[in-house]
């Protein structure tokens, strides 16, 4: 992830407008380790990372990844006492923790479905998730739901999210820091080091390049006009984005208006 992406939400968190009342930015929460690095610890939370455990047989990078990603993100974040009393911390691990429920390979997935984009069916999975939890009424109003929504919706869409709050910003960025590049400076190496020990990054790219073909072969509806077409183009026989794609849409209008209208000009 780019420094400077990760620095204007820096200049975005001191410029953040107080938060509702009923929110948990600044709340005292419960909090816990996990690889060394002190992270939220409530009920809700638990519960989310036992949902994801649940991707450990047939997924086990998945796993791996949203672990890593909800980590690298507390690192910075308790890096930054400024920046930490601006997130939400709650909704930020639930964010990151559930932003690849889209991913989910099992037949009896609870989360994915054959018409939408996995982006969608992981943001309307979280949404799912935490509306049946139990702490849902009293403690997650819309504006918490919309972060994670958001967050999770445009996590593959790289310039829409620069202008969203501050929470969604910062579940996608979060989820940056595990991609390749050089170690940010806004986590300190001995954390890298602790999150990598206990959730191995050796899988994500092999796993990522099985489960966008699988999107490709189960659910090409779904891929087309965007990035995962070009898997199905590389790896799955018979798969043709042609005309489906937007690009095929304005081809055919053009040919349709020139032949009516032969004699308009630009």
């Amino acid at each position: 992830m780019k420094f400077s992406i990760i620095a204007s939400a820096l200049t975005l968190a001191g410029a953040a407008v107080a938060a509702p009342s009923h929110s948990h930015i600044g709340k005292k929460l419960p909090t816990t380790k996990i690889a060394n690095i002190e992270v939220v610890d409530t009920q809700l939370v638990r519960d989310a990372i036992a949902e994801v455990k649940k991707f450990i047989p047939l997924q086990p990078y998945l796993y791996s990844h949203v672990m890593r990603s909800w980590l690298f993100g507390a690192a910075a974040f308790n890096n930054n006492a400024t920046l930490k009393a601006q997130i939400d911390l709650e909704a930020h691990a639930v964010g990151t923790l559930l932003h690849d429920l889209g991913w989910d390979m099992r037949p009896d997935s609870p989360w994915v479905t054959k018409q939408h984009r996995f982006e969608v069916d992981g943001g309307a999975g979280a949404l799912k998730f935490i509306r049946s939890h139990p702490c849902a009424k009293s403690e997650w109003h819309e504006l918490r739901e919309q972060w994670v929504y958001d967050a999770i919706a445009l996590q593959a869409i790289s310039d829409i999210p620069d202008f969203k709050s501050i929470q969604t910003q910062w579940m996608i960025k979060s989820v940056g820091f595990e991609f390749p590049g050089p170690r940010s400076p806004l986590i300190k190496d001995e954390d890298y080091d602790s999150i990598l020990a206990e959730f191995p990054n050796d899988l994500l790219f092999r796993g990522t390049n099985a489960t966008f073909t699988w999107f490709a072969a189960t659910k090409p509806e779904s891929t087309y006009n965007t990035f995962i077409q070009d898997f199905g183009t590389a790896y799955v026989p018979g798969f043709n984005a042609t005309g489906h794609r937007l690009f095929d849409v304005i081809q055919g209008g053009l040919q349709a208006e020139v032949a009516a209208h032969p004699n308009s000009h630009l």
